[in-house]
């Protein structure tokens, strides 16, 4: 079978430190989408690092608030790349809760669901649930 060319293939990051949820994330995404390159970083600096030389993103999972994540340019970073932005983690989860205006992004909130990670992905166009819609998002 023919490898799929790596300028198809969609790329996700991971920026987080629960160990759970990014399993969870890197899961849904390999059964969704097992072309795609997955990178899974720790800190907001390895991530940077990581979007620099890339053309492209489909979506970054930032566990950052949105103060965090426009302080550090990832916003811009990953929009620049064509990617969307989901925020995660307490801060983004006390924006959501709390109706902030900086609020501009989706936030995967806990307890994450395979339908919540689904909702966000950019799945491939001859994949039959990229018809389906899911609910998630709180």
């Amino acid at each position: 079978m023919e490898e799929p060319s790596q300028d198809r293939a969609h790329i996700y990051l991971v920026v987080s430190r629960n160990y759970l949820i990014t399993c969870d994330i890197c899961d849904t995404i390999s059964d969704v989408d097992p072309v795609a390159e997955i990178s899974v970083q720790e800190g907001h600096e390895h991530a940077l690092v990581t979007i620099t030389p890339l053309r492209r993103i489909a979506v970054a999972f930032v566990e950052a608030g949105s103060e965090q994540v426009t302080k550090l340019k990832i916003d811009q970073a990953v929009q620049g790349r064509g990617g969307r932005l989901v925020l995660m983690g307490n801060a983004a989860e006390d924006e959501l809760d709390g109706h902030s205006p900086r609020l501009r992004w989706p936030v995967l909130a806990r307890p994450v669901s395979t339908r919540m990670i689904l909702k966000q992905l950019a799945l491939p166009q001859h994949s039959i649930r990229s018809k389906r819609c899911f609910a998630g998002l709180r």
